[in-house]
């Protein structure tokens, strides 16, 4: 029962969430995920490690896949460079079991969500979709 009522109340928060709080999300489980390796390795569970660091790349693939070029390119191509970095760190980790790479990946990583923490703070209750901006156009300019 425990597990309904958590699935539950994440669903809700997801499904309820602004764009801004979901993208503050999904680096907040890459985070999660990039740790959980970082664990597992030390643990010398390496094909847990590796599955973890998988979960961590498909979101920020993830990430990748929400950019919208058409609101403002330059920014975009900017922000895509950051999650591109990240994923090639995660791959090169994942590969090389080098956790230097792993712990560069998740240094930036911990950027964005400080950043994107910001942005929600700002904005507050404010939905980014009224004030006429995509998520990934906030990215550098909070």
């Amino acid at each position: 029962m425990h597990h309904a009522t958590r699935d539950n109340y994440l669903v809700t928060e997801v499904m309820t969430a602004t764009p801004q709080k979901l993208q503050l999300m999904l680096i907040e489980a890459a985070l999660r995920f990039g740790h959980q390796a970082q664990v597992l390795w030390q643990e010398g569970r390496d094909d847990d490690a590796c599955e973890a660091i998988i979960r961590c790349q498909q979101i920020v693939s993830e990430l990748l896949c929400g950019l919208n070029p058409e609101h403002n390119p330059d920014l975009v191509r900017r922000v895509a460079g950051v999650y591109l970095f990240v994923f090639r760190g995660l791959t090169a980790a994942q590969l090389e079991r080098d956790t230097q790479r792993l712990a560069d990946a998740l240094s930036v990583l911990e950027v964005e969500r400080e950043t994107w923490r910001q942005v929600c703070e700002q904005l507050g209750t404010t939905r980014a979709a009224d004030m006429g901006m995509e998520a990934s156009q906030m990215s550098f300019e909070a």
